[in-house]
């Protein structure tokens, strides 16, 4: 039985209507009565019926409002007015709104059957063509699913072509886009459907495509194909827009199939790119071609270096920007561990911990070698283990250059003065490490023949001399506290101690041994 509901602020009225009219003959059923439009409100979202009876003249709601309302919120239901003769003009309005059917006060018994007859038939037309429409959508996405992941790969094309035209599918070109909703749980699936139907009156109301369900994809079939970046941005914003908050990362097949049996490799490869997202371009739609890094030195990478040595120069290089105040430089060796991590052929797990193991060991550097309290424990905490949370490498990159900036000590005023001092105190604090002067050149953006020439001018030594004598003066120290000599020599920083005995009779006069036994 359908289902309807009375409102009208006359008693008698409502009675009469419920008690006059033969609803069960006429396929309805009262499912309630009320007495103004607010009161009907809440009547309405209980019962849901199928028709409402509205007096034009109410308190509290007007009939007119209250048809406003139901339609603003997407009801189905069907309405009839009612109304004296003062108030034609005023129910011309509602009849704007699509109402089944206008009668005058007082209601004439025979003229109100015929009135409820009409609406059931119309109810009936509606609901039988919903039924139509929604097995024709079955019967298409069934094809859809079929073309998209075929059971038979090598399946008939002519066969799937005549299927294609018999569901109004068979373009001369085809775009596939899959979209994957960021949302988990139970209600996924729930969001799928949200995201399907806002994006249905811009896709298949204005006949440029269709959508199915594919879980936990959402499948868009265009036929114009999104040829230029800017097709394909101006689609992704209108999507973005539709989805009203709903967040989604979408991409496309990376080219146009031309017949319904090619349309499988683009979905998978639209599916390979939503997989891949987090190397993708964010608030984009995503293509097959990942974002472009800073390439590293080919030299470097084509060397012998292992992995580990890699992570320990990248480490030593972006410590010693931050500890020389070159915090320009900073984003691009960023950058430039991203592009090593990849070309090493990392996913997104192995990024995330090289990054978090990165990002610790310079961290911990930069808190070791420095008197500055600003960040504590728990901000370096929450930091690397927001390493993993990161859906977009774009992000991770951008909000480690910040954090490392934030936790390198304010630069003093700057110059080659005051690099150079920094580099002075640098070495003093790292001599024991394979320290270059066309690493630290490199580093401060300055070719190696003018930083060793600017350092000579500041020290009156060459480089490898300066440093040599650091490290000397560090060994005849640890030398009389009565470490071994082949143990100052590693802990100074020279490999061979043969090296170490040359370096130190040169500079010394004597031999270690005899330094240490006068």
């Amino acid at each position: 039985m359908l289902k309807v509901v009375i409102v009208d602020d006359e008693p008698k009225l409502r009675q009469g209507l419920q008690t006059l009219i033969p609803w069960g003959q006429l396929g309805f059923a009262v499912a309630a009565a009320a007495a103004n439009g607010q009161e009907a409100l809440t009547v309405i979202e209980e019962e849901d019926p199928d028709l409402v009876i509205a007096d034009i003249r109410m308190p509290v709601m007007d009939g007119l409002q209250l048809i406003q309302h139901l339609t603003a919120a997407r009801h189905r239901t069907q309405f009839i007015i009612l109304s004296g003769y003062a108030d034609f003009e005023y129910a011309k309005q509602a009849i704007n709104y699509g109402v089944a059917g206008y009668l005058l006060k007082p209601v004439d018994t025979k003229e109100m059957v015929a009135r409820v007859k009409g609406v059931r038939e119309r109810i009936e037309a509606e609901q039988l063509q919903r039924e139509r429409h929604q097995a024709e959508i079955r019967d298409r996405d069934w094809l859809l699913h079929r073309l998209l992941v075929p059971q038979d790969r090598a399946g008939d094309p002519a066969r799937l072509r005549s299927m294609a035209a018999e569901a109004g599918l068979l373009w001369s070109s085809y775009e596939v886009i899959a979209a994957l909703p960021q949302a988990a749980g139970p209600g996924h699936s729930d969001v799928l459907r949200q995201l399907a139907d806002a994006w249905r009156p811009i896709i298949e109301g204005e006949y440029r495509g269709v959508i199915t369900l594919h879980p936990p994809y959402v499948v868009l079939l265009l036929q114009e194909p999104l040829r230029g970046r800017q097709r394909r941005e101006k689609l992704y914003l209108e999507l973005k827009s539709a989805a009203n908050g709903l967040r989604f990362t979408a991409a496309t097949g990376g080219g146009t199939a031309a017949a319904p049996d090619k349309l499988s490799p683009c979905y998978l490869k639209a599916r390979e790119s939503i997989e891949q997202a987090f190397f993708g371009e964010k608030g984009r739609l995503l293509g097959p071609n990942p974002p472009v890094y800073p390439v590293p030195d080919p030299e470097w990478l084509s060397g012998g270096s292992s992995a580990g040595e890699r992570m320990e120069q990248l480490i030593f290089r972006l410590y010693y920007s931050l500890d020389a105040g070159n915090h320009a430089g900073v984003r691009p060796l960023i950058g430039e561990a991203a592009a090593t991590f990849l070309l090493q052929g990392q996913d997104e797990r192995g990024v995330k911990e090289s990054f978090f193991f990165l990002s610790n060991a310079v961290i911990h550097k930069q808190i070791g070698n420095s008197s500055r309290k600003g960040i504590g424990t728990e901000a370096v905490s929450r930091f690397l283990n927001g390493i993993y949370q990161y859906e977009y490498l774009v992000d991770l990159l951008e909000e480690t250059h910040q954090f490392l900036l934030a936790l390198a000590e304010d630069g003093e005023p700057g110059g080659k003065e005051q690099e150079l001092k920094k580099m002075i105190s640098f070495i003093h604090r790292h001599y024991a490490e394979n320290l270059r002067l066309d690493t630290l050149a490199g580093l401060l953006n300055y070719s190696t023949a003018y930083l060793g020439q600017l350092f000579k001018n500041k020290t009156g030594e060459y480089f490898n001399t300066y440093l040599d004598k650091v490290r000397i003066e560090k060994a005849k120290e640890l030398l009389g506290q009565g470490m071994k000599v082949y143990e100052v020599a590693e802990r100074v920083g020279y490999a061979n101690v043969n090296y170490f005995h040359s370096k130190f009779k040169k500079y010394e006069g004597r031999s270690p041994s005899d330094y240490k036994n006068p």
